[in-house]
């Protein structure tokens, strides 16, 4: 097993994680039994709105269950810091004007990080 493999969550692991059985989160989930265990296997991928309610019992974020699954999220942004702190950011580093902000937002952040 290659070393990005190991790091990559599975459904179950994060089932147990939040200790919680299948049974448990069936229930929770107002679904059968057996699409919890399809879910787990990979057989098939809860619609979307069951995905949101899925990652809400696991206290998990959306990205991270889609991982879970073996979805390509790679190139999906992360939830980013809100519009506020962002605007902090820019007022703590003495950023005016948009033409001012790095090519990579995440730059930005780096360097907010550097200067606490």
């Amino acid at each position: 097993m290659n070393e990005e493999n190991r790091e990559q969550p599975t459904l179950k692991g994060l089932r147990e994680s939040a200790n919680l059985t299948q049974p448990e989160l069936s229930r929770r989930m107002k679904v059968g039994i057996r699409i919890i265990g399809d879910w787990e296997r990979g057989e098939s991928i809860p619609r979307f709105d069951r995905a949101i309610a899925l990652a809400r019992e696991l206290g998990v974020s959306l990205k991270t269950l889609a991982k879970s699954m073996h979805l390509d999220v790679a190139d999906l942004l992360d939830d980013g810091p809100s519009l506020a702190h962002l605007k902090a950011m820019c007022r703590d580093l003495g950023i005016t004007e948009v033409g001012e902000l790095p090519d990579d937002w995440k730059q930005l952040k780096r360097s907010h990080k550097s200067e606490i």
